[in-house]
């Protein structure tokens, strides 16, 4: 290995972390190559290249508040998946360690509710393909070329689903030219074992393969007292497969996924309306409910870009994912079996995007598409009590409810975008995209009045559709080589749904369903966004920057509002939302950088219903911020080498921290998490024989957070949820070829 490999793997962690910047970095690159053209100055200023608008461009060209991870940084930093990128990802929030991504919140905006009915608020996509339900979209990274992250709605790019933004995991792709690959083995505390390698095999002419695959396990970190267990462990496997072959008319990649994913459900742990937990212990739980959250995915995409002519290309992306999930949790952080969940789902999801990118002429460039989608899915949701009869009486023990539904769910979408080059130094573009959704659903409901309070005789069934513009216009402006400025107006939809939980005409008199009861459909909510940013570079591109100010208007909220016996959905008021994300690089020295990231973030409710949302003391949500929206959050680091012969010691010190924030829109002080931070130290050898050896810390600090803090005032509990990990210390080996 020389220089050139380390130092730029190292970068790319500032790169990554400071994602605006990277224009600072090519003028560093350009400057560096004309004054002093050596390995080791050209390896430190590595060019990300990015394809979020639907076409290859450097970074620093994307007129969108975008992070761009890539695989060096995910290996370094051990992101394990889409939600460990929240610590690195201003204006980006909701960490945590299950398969729910209801709370990962972009600027604000995050998925309230968590069934079938509806869908998430921000699109989660892995090489083109659409992945948006829980159980399946929280998949492993390995062998990962780079992971995307836009902020803002993203509705001409992404189309439906991305009302809060974007996230888009490129796999690492086979190489035409030689062989090559790594494995990476890792260690740690509580059993921690880690495996990952990397395949790439050129074949006849024109084809190569490339297998990747991954194992991760680890044991419990949470004292359960009900039986003196630790819980929270998982184990892990994943394996993907893919052929691809080039030539002059383009290129065709055919690749298959599948994961084994087992491990343990949320942890609740039970608090007092003063927010002491009952056990006394941030990493101490008392449950009698086993959690559980197992799934397998599967995945198939075929990607093909056909060169029609010098300056057209049309690009077909088919893909089928499939999943099986099985998830359970004791919801009420109690030793009694008060409130047993489990949700049992499957689905799958079949999409075909077809897209013509044209550069028309030296000013004007193009492209056009059509989707369209088909998916299948069914979940059975059921609680049950235990041996109650001591507590509250026989009539409450031994209950069983359930809520079965299937979900038939189609749409199609056509979109176009055009950037015409009004001067040297200033373009315009203006896109927008047409949305249809359609979906169908039958539900049957067997409550005893705890979690449902109905029983249906047959399964009730509804079906509705509805369909939406979203439009796009963005101004980029160069006053000089070092500098953009970027003005852009943006629109994003999620598309209706139905309340699983909730009939229409019930019987008046018994609260039962009647022949004419069906599900309570809810309507879209959408977002206007507006946004003004510049990217650039000081002191001859030893510094980097970016910043970007935003303005949101979030209109007809998707409400959960939880009832006893139901959880029902409504479309209430408006959220207008502020905010500015500052990114710093900085690349004095060979043998030092630093970089940073910092978001500010306000938002404010408007016209909810009293009936829809109030806090502890019956007083109107208006007013409040939206849940899992910290006012700050900040992270960085700095990353030095030591050249010695042979080989480099390299050390990173990186850190993240978050204000306080609230699990819920009714802004009870009973339910926010407190502000928290985290530290992270790497350190290790790097030989020019193609090998590291790196000891690693995690939460240096042993910092204790949670991931949301409930009071569920219907039924009594009060819960915090998902405890972080403990400071946990490791090793890893890498050999690259």
């Amino acid at each position: 290995m020389n220089r050139i490999k380390y130092a730029k793997s190292l970068l790319a962690i500032a790169i990554a972390a400071s994602p605006m910047i990277s224009m600072a970095n090519e003028a560093v690159q350009e400057k560096n190559s004309q004054e002093e053209n050596t390995p080791e100055k050209a390896s430190r200023v590595e060019k990300i290249i990015v394809t979020a608008q639907k076409t290859s461009e450097p970074l620093s060209e994307v007129p969108i508040a975008l992070s761009a991870f890539t695989g060096d940084f995910i290996q370094k930093a051990k992101i394990n998946d889409i939600k460990q990128i929240v610590r690195f990802t201003p204006g980006l929030a909701g960490e945590s360690t299950d398969s729910f991504i209801d709370s990962l919140s972009v600027r604000g905006i995050s998925t309230n509710g968590f069934g079938i009915g509806g869908d998430s608020s921000l699109g989660i996509y892995k090489d083109g393909i659409y992945f948006g339900r829980n159980g399946a979209a929280v998949a492993s990274f390995f062998d990962v070329e780079r992971v995307e992250v836009l902020k803002g709605p993203q509705g001409l790019l992404f189309g439906r689903n991305a009302a809060s933004g974007a996230i888009h995991t490129i796999t690492a792709k086979p190489v035409m030219d030689y062989t090559e690959g790594y494995f990476r083995l890792g260690a740690g505390e509580r059993g921690r074992q880690q495996a990952e390698f990397a395949f790439n095999q050129p074949l006849a002419d024109g084809w190569a393969m490339r297998i990747a695959g991954i194992h991760s396990e680890e044991d419990g970190f949470v004292e359960n007292l009900y039986n003196n267990k630790d819980i929270g462990a998982h184990d892990r496997n994943a394996i993907r497969l893919s052929i691809r072959n080039e030539g002059d008319w383009g290129n065709v990649t055919l690749s298959g996924e599948y994961e084994d994913r087992k491990q343990y459900g949320s942890i609740y742990m039970s608090q007092d309306i003063d927010g002491n937990l009952h056990n006394g212990d941030n990493r101490t739980a008392n449950l009698d409910w086993p959690g559980k959250d197992n799934a397998e995915v599967s995945s198939v995409t075929l990607t093909a870009n056909i060169n029609i002519a010098d300056n057209m290309t049309l690009t077909s992306i088919t893909g089928f994912n499939k999943h099986d999930w099985l998830y359970q949790e004791d919801w009420d952080g109690l030793p009694y079996s008060i409130a047993g969940y489990v949700q049992d789902q499957e689905g799958e999801y079949l999409s075909q995007e077809l897209r013509l990118n044209v550069q028309a002429s030296k000013d004007l460039k193009w492209y056009i598409g059509a989707s369209v989608y088909q998916e299948d899915i069914s979940a059975l949701l059921s609680n049950q009590t235990g041996n109650l009869d001591e507590l509250f009486g026989p009539e409450y023990s031994d209950i069983y409810e359930s809520n079965y539904s299937e979900g038939d769910y189609s749409g199609w979408a056509i979109y176009g975008d055009m950037t015409y080059q009004l001067t040297d130094k200033m373009d315009f573009s203006l896109g927008i995209r047409y949305t249809y959704d359609e979906k169908e659903m039958e539900t049957d409901i067997q409550g005893q009045g705890i979690i449902w309070g109905v029983q249906t005789l047959e399964p009730v069934t509804a079906k509705q559709d509805w369909d939406d513009l979203s439009p796009r216009v963005t101004l980029r402006y160069f006053p000089d080589e070092d500098v953009m400025i970027f003005a852009s107006v943006s629109e994003g939809y999620k598309s209706g749904g139905f309340g699983t939980d909730t009939l229409t005409d019930l019987d008046p008199e018994y609260g039962q369903p009647t022949p004419d009861s069906t599900l309570e459909d809810f309507d879209k909510e959408s977002v206007i966004s507006y946004e003004i940013g510049t990217k650039g570079s000081l002191i001859d591109g030893q510094i980097g920057y970016g910043i970007s100010a935003y303005y949101y208007n979030y209109q007809d909220l998707q409400m959960v509002k939880a009832e006893l016996g139901k959880l029902a959905i409504d479309n209430v008021g408006q959220v207008d939302g502020f905010g500015v994300e500052l990114d710093l690089v900085t690349s004095f020295s060979d043998y030092w950088d630093v970089f940073l990231g910092v978001a500010w973030s306000d938002t404010e409710s408007n016209d909810i219903p009293l009936e829809s949302c109030s806090d502890i003391l019956g007083n109107s949500c208006n007013g409040n911020s939206l849940a899992f929206n910290p006012e700050w959050n900040i992270s960085g680091g700095i990353n030095t080498y030591y050249p010695l012969e042979g080989g480099e010691i390299v050390t990173s010190l990186d850190f993240s921290w978050q204000s306080e924030f609230y699990s819920t829109l009714s802004n009870n002080s009973t339910e926010s998490v407190d502000s928290a931070g985290f530290v992270n130290l790497r350190t290790g050898w790097e030989s020019e024989q193609d090998w590291s050896l790196t000891f690693y810390v995690e939460n240096l600090l042993d910092k204790e957070s949670f991931a949301a803090s409930f009071l569920e005032l219907s039924l009594g509990f009060h819960t915090k949820v998902g405890a972080t990990m403990p400071r946990t210390a490791g090793v890893e080996f890498m050999y690259s070829f």
